[in-house]
């Protein structure tokens, strides 16, 4: 494919013959031409269901915007990975075969671009649950006006994920999904690409409709059935990112302290009894113990997604008041994962 679009979108194919079509159509209808301005890769990985022939017709349909790729199942990271070299658009959007754009995104989303003059390589838009769930995501309270944000001052503003956002495409160079992950990929490959310029914009009128599931069947909802969750998030996405951060600025930037501790805020919710063995169990609550002693203390308090008293215990833990906090566990009942 030699001519080049406007925006580019990878969206990875697997077991979702009952979806894709309605993804692929969101894409379509974009506003702003899909013809004229938009290329779709179609990364089959590996998929044992009937997805291939959608992909099939849909590049049979629009040879000119469509390629299609077919690979051995290797999951989400290596698939997205397997699109990049085709990306032939100024922006790229990675969006999961089952999640939907509403017609205007694009169009909105590429304006704030223009009128960030450059300043920012990632423009997210708002995220709004369907299916077995619905209403706004947990991160919505970003998305009281369309701005750019600078991350230095509002480092609340944590960006986790790549299918409801834009990309400028020149500044993915040679940052990929970590091929390691299961969980995390997302806001570990974000990360990488913030941390260049600091800046996020956020825009209010684009909506992704991201689905939930009601069979069960996507990948977060198996999140506590997966070793990779408890072992290789924080050692790739948690920890990558603030060895990252060091090397870059000599410290840690406090957006990346909040995404990480975003992440440990809802891990110290969940009830992991019968997860791990006893010996997995502790290796586990002393990484995360480590991560938060390098979590300042008001980036702990400013948590949007748990109470008070598990900030409270979490700055105990990240003291090494272990006693201390099994005892004030017991008193509040406040959290779950560490017994």
């Amino acid at each position: 494919m030699d001519r080049n679009f406007l925006v580019s979108v990878v969206i990875p194919v697997y077991k979702v013959e009952k979806y894709l079509a309605e993804t692929v159509d969101s894409v379509i209808g974009q506003s702003i031409g899909f013809e004229e301005n938009i290329q779709i890769i179609l990364v089959n990985d590996g998929s044992p269901d009937n997805s291939e022939e959608i992909c099939l017709e849909y590049r049979d349909r629009f040879p000119d915007n469509i390629v299609y790729i077919k690979k051995e199942n290797g999951g989400v990271s290596s698939a997205r990975n397997a699109g990049i070299p085709y990306i032939r658009g100024e922006y790229v959007n990675f969006l999961d075969s089952d999640d939907i754009w509403t017609p205007e995104a694009f169009r909105l989303m590429l304006e704030l671009f223009e009128d960030s003059s450059g300043s920012t390589d990632i423009v997210a838009a708002r995220k709004k649950f369907f299916d077995a769930r619905d209403g706004w995501h947990h991160l919505d309270y970003r998305f009281e006006r369309t701005k750019t944000a600078d991350l230095t001052e509002e480092y609340d503003f944590v960006q986790l994920d790549v299918t409801g956002a834009l990309i400028r495409t020149a500044a993915i160079g040679g940052h990929r999904f970590c091929e390691k992950l299961k969980y995390g990929e997302d806001a570990a490959f974000v990360g990488e690409i913030l941390l260049e310029k600091r800046t996020l914009g956020v825009c209010r009128e684009a909506v992704h409709l991201y689905r939930k599931r009601s069979d069960d069947s996507s990948a977060l909802q198996g999140e506590l059935r997966s070793r990779s969750y408890f072992f290789d998030s924080p050692k790739y996405f948690h920890k990558h990112l603030f060895s990252l951060s060091k090397k870059k600025y000599g410290f840690i930037e406090k957006f990346i302290q909040y995404t990480v501790m975003y992440d440990i805020g809802w891990r110290i919710r969940k009830d992991l009894t019968g997860a791990l063995s006893p010996n997995d169990y502790k290796r586990y609550c002393n990484m995360i113990d480590a991560l938060l002693r390098q979590i300042d203390d008001d980036v702990i308090m400013k948590q949007r997604n748990i109470w008070k008293k598990q900030k409270i215990y979490c700055l105990m833990r990240k003291r090494g008041m272990k006693k201390t906090a099994a005892l004030y566990r017991r008193i509040s009942r406040t959290d779950i994962m560490y017994r």
